[in-house]
């Protein structure tokens, strides 16, 4: 075993950067905090925070992301090069600003890196989340956003497809079913898909990264464990 160390300007900013480079969701990460990072202040210098990586196999060590160019579009694409480099693919990003977000396009012959090995994008919401902490603020208040090869479209309509069959399911025999962990964003498309299916509601249903959606017959109160329940349509 082997480890391998990330940096970023906090924590969640290196684990982002450490899943980004390995092509792995966050929650897979094992890792130990080696310096929590500080903002500096009397006279004392900001220091970045750093996480050790736990590896089962032996590899190269990761590129560290050079310091952010001034420009916001130059450093994205430096960002994106470096965690090419530090995941041995060939990919790219290309920009495009439209009225309504700036979009970072991920091209390449290894685009399907992002993906992840579940096919469920994990790496591209990682490195989406990697280039909003570092440079979403500069498009303010258009969103920044990346995409791949129209993944995302491909991931919603897969969603619903598989929301309607389980309320089709439900419908059946009047029971309950859970989809499997999905991120907030996955859960409102969910819930959006079913809001004008008959006979269902929707509502979800743990913490974190374990988070579903639970679809029952209409009229089923929320479970236990249901808590906020903010992304719902409806």
């Amino acid at each position: 075993m082997k480890d391998r160390v990330f940096t970023g300007e906090d924590v969640p900013e290196a684990l982002a950067v450490a899943a980004a480079s390995l092509g792995l969701p966050e929650a897979e990460l094992r890792y130990v905090v080696l310096d929590a990072g500080s903002a500096g202040g009397r006279g004392l210098q900001p220091t970045k925070a750093r996480v050790a990586v736990m590896l089962e196999n032996t590899a190269p060590p990761a590129a560290v992301p050079p310091t952010p160019p001034t420009d916001a579009r130059a450093g994205i694409r430096t960002m994106v090069r470096s965690v090419a480099e530090a995941a041995g693919v060939d990919v790219w990003a290309e920009i495009s600003e439209e009225e309504e977000r700036v979009v970072v396009h991920l091209r390449g012959p290894d685009h399907a890196f992002f993906f992840g090995r579940e096919g469920r994008g994990d790496v591209l919401r990682a490195t989406e989340h990697l280039l909003q902490r570092m440079y979403g603020a500069e498009f303010l208040p258009r969103p920044l956003r990346a995409e791949c090869d129209g993944f995302q479209e491909r991931r919603d309509a897969a969603l619903g497809d598989e929301a309607r069959a389980l309320a089709d399911a439900v419908r059946e025999d009047g029971q309950p079913r859970t989809t499997e962990p999905l991120n907030a964003y996955e859960r409102r498309v969910v819930h959006v898909a079913l809001t004008d299916e008959a006979g269902v509601t929707t509502y979800s249903v743990g913490e974190g990264a374990a988070r579903r959606v639970t679809v029952a017959p209409a009229g089923t109160a929320p479970a236990a464990d249901a808590g906020s329940d903010d992304e719902r349509a409806g």
